[in-house]
C-alpha cells in the first residue's frame, strides 16, 4: 500500500505538470503577455522544486504532520487560483499575485511527492530502484493523460479552467489523506554482518567500511566542495529545466504555427511516450549499469532534449516535425527523470538522498525561473502587433529554443566530464 500511496502522490504532482494544457487559455482570459505566463509556469515548478524543504525540516516529525502541511498549502494555492477566475478584471494587472498562487500550489503538490520518492526508494535495493522510481513516474504520466482528457472533453471551453481547479483541490485532498494512512517509511532493521566471516572469506572489509563511511557520513560542507556532486547536480538540474520548458510550451509552438487543432494529439501523445521511455531505460539501466553507466544514459537523455530543441527552433512548421520533436523531448524527459534520482542515490548513498536530491530540485527551480522568463521575453519581442497577445510564425520561439539547445549541450558536457572522472577513478582501483 505504501507503493500505491507513493504512486498516487506522483499522480497528484501531475496536476502541476500540465500547465501547457491551459497556458493559452489563461493568457487570453487575463490578457497576460508571454513573459507573465512563462513566469507562472516557472513559479509553479519552483514550488515543486522547494518541496524538499518541508520534508527536510519535518524529518523529526511524524510524516502525517508534514503531509497535512502539504495538503493545506495545496488547497490554499488551488482555491486562490480558482477565486481569480471570478475576478478577472482585478487580476489582469496583478500577475505577480497569480504567480504567488502558482508557487503555493506547486509547493503543496510536491510535499507528498518528495516524501513518497524518498520512502519508496529506501524500500528497494539498488538493482530494483530504477524500475521502482519508473513505476511511480508512470503515475505522473497517467495523471497527466487523465487530467488532459478531462480538461479538453469533460468541461465546456469557457469554464474548463476553473472546473479543473475544483477537481484538483478535491483529488489532492483525497490523495494526501490516503498517504497519511498508508505511506510509511522503511523499517530501520538492518541485518547485521559477521565481520570475521567477511575477513576470513578474503573480502576487503576495510574497503567496505571506508566506502560506507564516505557514503553515509558526507557532511553538507563536504558535499558542497565535491566536484562529482556538482557535476551530477548541475547536469540533472539543467536537463530537468529544459524538459519542463519544452513541455510547458508545446501548445505555444502549435499556436504560433496556427496548428492548435493538433493540441489534442500532442498533449495526449507526450505522457505515454514518457512512460515507455522511463520504464524501458530504467529496466535496461538496472540490468547493464555495470557495463554502461547510468551517467551515460543521462547524457543520452540530454542529447534527445538538444535535438528536440533544434527541431523546434528551425523546422517545426509542420505537424510531422512537431510530433518528432515532441517524441524526442518525451524520451529525454522519461530518461533523465528516472535515471537522475537513481544515479544520485547510488553515487552519494540513499541515506542522504533527500538532502542531496533536494538541492538538485532547488537548483532546478531557480533555472526554470530564469529560462522561462528569458523564453517569454524573446517571444514578446517578436510580437509585431502592438495590441497582440499571440505571435505568429516560427521566429516567435526560435531564440528560446536555441537557448534550450545550448543549455542541453552544457548539461551533456558536464555529464561527459563526470563520466570521465568516475571511469578514471575505477581504472585506478
Amino acid at each position: 500500500m505504501s507503493l500505491l500511496a507513493g504512486g498516487l502522490a506522483h499522480a497528484m504532482l501531475a496536476s502541476n505538470l500540465i500547465f501547457y494544457v491551459y497556458i493559452n487559455d489563461i493568457k487570453a482570459r487575463f490578457r497576460y503577455d508571454q513573459k507573465e505566463v512563462e513566469a507562472f509556469a516557472s513559479m509553479l515548478n519552483a514550488g515543486i522544486g522547494l518541496g524538499f524543504v518541508p520534508n527536510l525540516i519535518g524529518q523529526k516529525l511524524k510524516s502525517a504532520w508534514v503531509l497535512a502541511f502539504g495538503m493545506v498549502l495545496s488547497t490554499i494555492g488551488i482555491l486562490m487560483l480558482w477565486s481569480s477566475t471570478k475576478m478577472v478584471s482585478f487580476y489582469e494587472d496583478k500577475s505577480w499575485l497569480m504567480a504567488l498562487y502558482f508557487l503555493i500550489s506547486g509547493l503543496g503538490g510536491s510535499v507528498g511527492y518528495i516524501m513518497a520518492l524518498r520512502f519508496n526508494a529506501d524500500h528497494f535495493a539498488d538493482d530494483k530502484r530504477g524500475r521502482v522510481i519508473a513505476v511511480m513516474f508512470v503515475f505522473i504520466d497517467s495523471g497527466m493523460i487523465s487530467f488532459t482528457l478531462i480538461y479538453y472533453h469533460a468541461f465546456p471551453p469557457e469554464t474548463r479552467f476553473e472546473r479543473l481547479l475544483i477537481l484538483l483541490v478535491s483529488f489532492n485532498a483525497v490523495v494526501y489523506i490516503f498517504c497519511m494512512i498508508f505511506l510509511r517509511p522503511p523499517s530501520s532493521n538492518i541485518p547485521s554482518v559477521d565481520e570475521s566471516e567477511l575477513q576470513t572469506s578474503g573480502f576487503k572489509y576495510e574497503t567496505l567500511q571506508e566506502e560506507r563511511q564516505i557514503l553515509t557520513e558526507t557532511s553538507f560542507r563536504d558535499l558542497l566542495v565535491n566536484a562529482d556532486y556538482h557535476l551530477l547536480a548541475w547536469m540533472c538540474s539543467l536537463t530537468f529545466a529544459v524538459s519542463l520548458l519544452l513541455s510547458n510550451n508545446m501548445t505555444v509552438l502549435t499556436k504560433e504555427e496556427e496548428l492548435s487543432s493538433f493540441d489534442n494529439v500532442t498533449t495526449l501523445l507526450y505522457p505515454p511516450i514518457v512512460i515507455v521511455s522511463a520504464l524501458s531505460f530504467s529496466a535496461v539501466s538496472d540490468k547493464i549499469k555495470n557495463v554502461v553507466s547510468r551517467i551515460t544514459f543521462l547524457i543520452i537523455g540530454g542529447l534527445f532534449l538538444a535535438l528536440s530543441s533544434l527541431l523546434n527552433a528551425f523546422l517545426s512548421s509542420h505537424k510531422a516535425v512537431i510530433a518528432t520533436a515532441l517524441v524526442l523531448a518525451a524520451i529525454g524527459t522519461g530518461l533523465v527523470y528516472t535515471i537522475g534520482p537513481t544515479t544520485m542515490s547510488e553515487q552519494f548513498h540513499i541515506d542522504n538522498f533527500m538532502r542531496n536530491w533536494g538541492i538538485v530540485m532547488f537548483m532546478r527551480a531557480i533555472l526554470i525561473i530564469i529560462l522561462h522568463v528569458i523564453f517569454g521575453a524573446f517571444y514578446d519581442i517578436e510580437i509585431k502587433d502592438t495590441d497582440g497577445l499571440f505571435c505568429k510564425g516560427l521566429h516567435c520561439t526560435r531564440n528560446g529554443y536555441i537557448l534550450t539547445c545550448v543549455v542541453s549541450f552544457i548539461a551533456i558536457g558536464l555529464g561527459v566530464c563526470l563520466n570521465f572522472r568516475v571511469n578514471k577513478r575505477r581504472s585506478q582501483t
